[in-house]
């Protein structure tokens, strides 16, 4: 496996962290779940239309993680036609993978039931 220098502002490092955490997973695993998964949801994007919202700050820590050679070669591919470097690729692959993830922290996450008035009947409307 092929092991990979990024580097990774420490607010995402800290989630990431926390979020492996929470898998029983180590951080390496998180980022390669998470960089499989930016390339399925992007494997058709064109050139420019990724464009990076937030730059990674130059003082951020470096981690080296290991990626599987398969994905570490289509993350490659990916990251040229895009016009983007792979560290950044990377990061915004975790950034998305750890914001998506569920957190279970809303009333329907959690197993409770919505108050009764939640629900409108279905029967003909009311004026």
């Amino acid at each position: 496996m092929p092991r990979v220098r990024v580097k990774i502002p420490d607010e995402l490092l800290q989630r990431a962290a926390t979020r492996a955490a929470q898998l029983g997973v180590k951080i390496d695993d998180l980022y390669g779940q998470a960089i499989e998964r930016y390339l399925e949801v992007n494997a058709n994007a064109s050139p420019g239309s990724l464009r990076s919202r937030s730059g990674i700050p130059s003082g951020s820590p470096l981690l080296t993680i290991e990626v599987d050679e398969a994905v570490f070669e289509r993350a490659d591919v990916l990251a040229k036609r895009l016009g983007k470097r792979r560290d950044v690729l990377y990061a915004e692959a975790l950034a998305r993978h750890v914001q998506h993830a569920p957190v279970g922290d809303s009333a329907l996450g959690q197993g409770h039931d919505l108050p009764s008035g939640a629900w409108r009947s279905s029967g003909g409307g009311s004026g």
